[in-house]
């Protein structure tokens, strides 16, 4: 029974996982009702591809959110100077900046197989002759997983003051927008959590 519970959970994917850096003590409760998004790194399409999909993220429950990457190149560099303009011109109440930590990818490859198919074309099916012989070749096959660790700060805008921070881990996905959509949905659900958003 033990080893059937055991094959069962390694069948179940991985959920990702959350871990709280930091939380600033002396911050009196608020809800950020508009953040500013900025995800920092050398990737421009990766910039737009992550803040677009915590924007979403963040619409889904609710919250009023803006990228940065219509102002903001972070594949150039960005100062923190900048990414307070921006935030004060827009008008929002908090700044969530993301960025990937690290990203580990492992490949697994399965061996393609060759399969005789053979066709009888008529007479004794015991005369080898007889038939037409195709070998089928299936390709081998890569499986890709990625495994990436993304960390999340929030600011308050008005104060500049660091509010809140998380590490976020996401396991064996087979592609960049998993990762990306995993990563929204648990730096979303913490903000709930933690009644920031």
């Amino acid at each position: 029974m033990a080893m059937a519970i055991v094959a069962a959970s390694a069948c179940v994917p991985q959920h990702t996982k959350t871990i709280k850096l930091y939380e600033d003590p002396s911050r009196l409760p608020k809800v950020y009702q508009k953040l500013l998004v900025v995800d920092v790194t050398s990737d421009r399409g990766l910039q737009i591809q992550f803040e677009n999909e915590v924007i979403a993220g963040l619409s889904r429950a609710g919250v009023v959110a803006v990228p940065s990457h219509h102002n903001l190149d972070a594949s150039k560099g960005i100062l923190q100077a900048d990414i307070n303009r921006l935030s004060d011109e827009r008008g929002t109440d908090a700044i969530l900046i993301t960025h990937i930590a690290s990203i580990d990818t492992k490949l697994g490859k399965e061996e393609g197989r060759e399969e005789l198919l053979s066709t009888c074309r008529g007479g004794s099916p015991v005369d080898y002759f007889l038939y037409d012989r195709e070998i089928l070749v299936e390709p081998d096959s890569i499986e890709v997983a990625h495994t990436v660790v993304v960390i999340t700060n929030l600011y308050d805008a008005a104060t500049r003051e660091r509010v809140w921070s998380i590490q976020s881990t996401c396991f064996d996905k087979a592609s960049i927008a998993e990762v990306l959509l995993d990563e929204t949905d648990a730096i979303v659900r913490q903000l709930r959590i933690d009644n920031l958003i």
